[in-house]
């Protein structure tokens, strides 16, 4: 369908290219966006304030609730609990 909206690879946005543009093996993502984008989301959390120790407390998060939500936070719980079906195996390795 691509094809007859584009007539050509080279005519395909960038966006669009990046939404179907098919996964690494076991990966959400395509090279791309991983290439592109890792970068700057590290950059981003290391440039936020609220990753210093000096914000690192309860009332940061709205109370002991949030802050126990933040501090039980994994990579699984942020992948699985975003996607339907069975979870899968989630790892950076």
């Amino acid at each position: 369908e691509m094809k007859q909206l584009y007539g050509h690879i080279d005519a395909v946005e960038l966006y669009s290219g990046l939404l179907v543009e098919k996964p690494r093996p076991n990966a959400v993502f395509g090279e791309t966006i991983v290439e592109m984008g890792a970068p700057y989301s590290l950059k981003g959390l290391m440039g936020n304030a609220i990753c210093s120790p000096e914000y690192w407390m309860p009332s940061t998060f709205g109370g002991k609730v949030g802050f126990d939500i933040v501090n039980s936070a994994s990579l699984k719980k942020l992948v699985c609990l975003n996607i339907k079906g069975p979870c899968p195996m989630v790892s950076f390795q």
